[in-house]
């Protein structure tokens, strides 16, 4: 039952509700200012959650493994959504975060399995690892411009998701970010963007073609590998450095490259020997490469 005692009306602490039917809608009492780590963690009974304005922290898994919760409502005022907060929430289908607030933690959502609708914070300027991985119904972000990191995995193994739009302001895409979100295609990369790490897109076995934005300098080991539809890409004369030449590994179907820089600086980038791609039946081919020569304004031949 609830605890009326007045500390527990400015934190909800583990032990403050008790899972039982008579609490499968629960009203935060207005005053209240976070809600503490597990404080719901594995309520069965929990189906509707409503939190006052006057809350600024859910602290990390309150609402972890809640298997009915299926409608959450927040109120502008709260500031941070803790690590794993509403992990393996399963019947939770929409979110819709205020815009107060500034962190989304580490698998905060992770393993929502129902979530088809999700509005971000448009003041938002981090997203944790995991924050949104193995949301299966996931089909479409939007990412303000107020955020500038989103960590490793955010969004992976998101089945359905279709469409990305990506924060201007992000200078990184981080290690495994969209790997295994096999209905990707289409991805609005950020105007600022200069790095793409590990496993980025390995896997969007959609994703049909990619424009690197200009000031891309790095792509890591297996970024693209697995984009099996992957037919052709943009490769920015900014870039310095392949982490790997393999990154297109299992793109069966890659056959154009076009690539900003020169002739010379195409050669420096992938060590002389150019880029082959391994398909997932081991055959090699080697894509068509035009050299664009931007700077000099003018149309290089091909390499083959």
């Amino acid at each position: 039952m609830e605890n009326n005692s007045q500390s527990d009306t400015r934190v909800i602490f583990s032990g403050s509700y008790e899972d039982i039917p008579e609490n499968k809608t629960v009203h935060i009492p207005e005053g209240t200012v976070e809600i503490c780590e597990n404080a719901f963690r594995d309520f069965v009974n929990l189906e509707e959650i409503y939190v006052p304005s006057s809350v600024k922290v859910i602290s990390a898994a309150a609402f972890a493994g809640c298997t009915s919760l299926r409608r959450v409502v927040l109120s502008n005022g709260l500031c941070e959504i803790g690590d794993e907060a509403f992990s393996s929430c399963p019947s939770l289908t929409g979110i819709n975060i205020p815009d107060t607030v500034s962190r989304i933690g580490e698998g905060a959502f992770e393993a929502c399995a129902s979530l088809t609708h999700l509005k971000l914070s448009e003041s938002v300027y981090m997203i944790g690892s995991n924050a949104f991985a193995y949301c299966f119904n996931l089909t479409h972000v939007t990412i303000p411009d107020s955020c500038v990191l989103v960590e490793f995995s955010a969004f992976s193994s998101c089945f359905s998701l279709e469409s990305v739009k990506l924060s201007n302001n992000m200078t990184l895409l981080d290690d495994s970010i969209f790997e295994g979100c096999r209905s990707l295609v289409d991805v609005d990369l950020p105007t600022k963007l200069v790095k793409i790490g590990r496993r980025a897109f390995k896997g969007c076995t959609s994703l049909i073609s990619l424009i690197l934005p200009v000031g891309v300098k790095s792509v890591g080991y297996d970024a693209f590998a697995d984009c099996s539809s992957l037919l052709r890409i943009a490769i920015p004369k900014a870039m310095t450095e392949l982490e790997d030449p393999e990154i297109f590994s299992g793109c069966d179907s890659l056959r154009e490259i076009s690539f900003g820089g020169s002739e010379f600086e195409w050669q420096l980038l992938t060590g002389g020997k150019g880029i082959t791609v391994t398909a997932s039946d081991l055959s090699r081919h080697t894509p068509r490469v035009s050299i664009l020569d931007l700077d000099n304004k003018k149309n290089g031949g091909n390499l083959s």
